[in-house]
């Protein structure tokens, strides 16, 4: 693959990693504001907020794991 595939691979690695750290911001502000909804959305608000973001975690892993598997079928990363 050329040098051009490969950075815009790496680009697209960073980029999962700055949307991995912004669902973890927005994780923690919502936690902190979701006291204030307690017993008025749902029956377990915590429980709902920690599933909302362990799917969008999930959602971020499985592209980073599509990505590998391109990387590595074209040669631009080490099989694992």
């Amino acid at each position: 693959m050329s040098a051009q595939s490969q950075a815009q691979i790496g680009a697209i690695f960073d980029q999962l990693l700055s949307l991995r750290e912004s669902v973890n911001s927005l994780q923690q502000m919502e936690n902190e504001r979701v006291g204030t909804l307690r017993g008025h959305q749902t029956v377990d608000v915590d429980g709902s907020f920690l599933l909302v973001f362990q799917k969008l975690q999930n959602n971020i892993a499985d592209m980073e794991e599509a990505l590998a598997t391109i990387a590595e079928a074209t040669g631009d990363a080490p099989k694992f």
